[in-house]
């Protein structure tokens, strides 16, 4: 399969991973174990694999909060090992952990992190301005981060990401947990980042935003990358067939535990997507519903898209999601 610069980008890439290795002291094995990808410049880049694979001990190589133990990375030309405040200054990262100060109300937060990024008064009220903007932030600002919805949160740790304007933005889990409408809305300012030429590296495990945003992705399992390629690439090369399931109320315990053995993935209470390559999957799969007497509203059966194509890779790989 070809890299995801040599289907999206000429050479050189803008972000390029080599042989990245990496080994916390006393674990049994590598948090990264030779990961190598290159990614074009304001190109939107999916980083996908299952909790424990290794996908933030690669964000901190990336934005130099650790150090390289093994392997190249270079961000813009600059490289980890050779300047890596220079590395830092070209990215910001909106991590899945909140990070701001809940007891400062929206305006003092960006007032605080606009500091800490030593813009000076002209570029702080401008960059704020846009933050707001893009993440419409406005009728909160002088309330207090504490007491936002989950989805306003969300949206006011990625307006502190776009405070220094970056180059690349580091996303981690940015819509975790939201309401639908913060959601879109999210989605819809990182496209509008993407065309405004940013360039993006996304984590999550909603593959249709991956699918909606990214030109191309890596797969990382047990600290290897195991699929790389453009989306298409990767869903053609992995896909099967896909069989959604759509209940018309909330999935109980037995039926959880009946689609469980088959790979099952929940994306919200009623509805159940497996990756199914064959009409065994798809008659264990009918059977398990009958057995729990949940109530089937409908049941898809087709072409698989990115979801079902990444399922299987971790099958092959020996993991679950």
């Amino acid at each position: 399969m070809r890299s995801v610069t040599d289907i999206s980008a000429p050479e050189p890439a803008f972000i390029r991973v080599a042989g990245v290795r990496h080994a916390y002291r006393g674990a049994p094995a590598p948090a990264l174990d030779g990961v190598s990808f290159d990614i074009a410049q304001g190109a939107c880049f999916g980083l996908l694999g299952p909790n424990g694979a290794g996908k933030s001990t690669l964000f901190a190589l990336l934005t130099g909060v650790r150090k390289l133990q093994s392997g190249e990375i270079s961000v813009g030309g600059i490289s980890a090992r050779a300047d890596l405040p220079g590395l830092r200054a070209q990215g910001a990262i909106a991590p899945q952990d909140l990070a701001f100060y809940p007891d400062l109300t929206g305006r003092e937060n960006l007032d605080f992190f606009a500091g800490a990024y030593r813009l000076d008064r002209a570029a702080w009220r401008e960059a704020m301005a846009r933050a707001v903007e893009t993440c419409q932030l406005s009728e909160v600002l002088d309330r207090r981060a504490e007491t936002y919805s989950g989805g306003l949160k969300r949206r006011l740790n990625l307006a502190i990401a776009l405070l220094n304007e970056p180059r690349v933005l580091y996303l981690d889990e940015p819509t975790v947990g939201i309401d639908a409408r913060s959601r879109r809305l999210i989605v819809d300012a990182i496209a509008a980042l993407k065309a405004e030429g940013v360039t993006i590296i996304y984590t999550s495990h909603y593959m249709e935003e991956v699918e909606a945003l990214c030109d191309g992705a890596a797969i990382i399992d047990r600290g290897r990358v195991v699929a790389q390629g453009s989306i298409r690439e990767i869903v053609r090369a992995h896909g099967g067939g896909a069989l959604e399931l759509v209940f018309a109320a909330p999935a109980g315990d037995g039926l959880r535990a009946g689609l469980a053995p088959l790979g099952a993935v929940w994306r919200d209470e009623q509805t159940a997507a497996i990756a199914a390559a064959d009409g065994e999957t798809i008659a264990r799969a009918v059977d398990a519903v009958t057995q729990s007497g949940a109530p089937l509203a409908h049941m898809n059966f087709g072409q698989a898209r990115l979801e079902a194509a990444y399922l299987s890779v971790l099958g092959q790989s020996g993991d679950e999601a």
